[in-house]
């Protein structure tokens, strides 16, 4: 049991450095280590370094110098 209170103990340091280093906003990795991004029909607010998944265009998208741009795998 000491061990686990170790681990997450130094688990929430590392959270908490992260977070004081990078603006973290609604990030969700769950416990099986995927991480989660928002699923929209059309593209939010700009906002430089948002990713997003488009449902309607089935593309991953990001914000770059306020305007999205759809990510390629090629």
């Amino acid at each position: 049991m000491e061990e686990i209170v170790k681990i997450l103990k130094d688990l929430q340091m590392r959270v908490e450095l992260l977070e004081r280093l990078v603006d973290i906003k609604n990030l969700v990795i769950p416990v099986d280590g995927k991480l989660i991004v928002d699923i929209r029909a059309s593209d939010p607010t700009a906002e430089d370094g948002r990713i997003y998944y488009n449902s309607v265009a089935d593309k991953f998208k990001v914000c770059e110098n306020g305007s999205w741009k759809t990510i390629t795998t090629t």
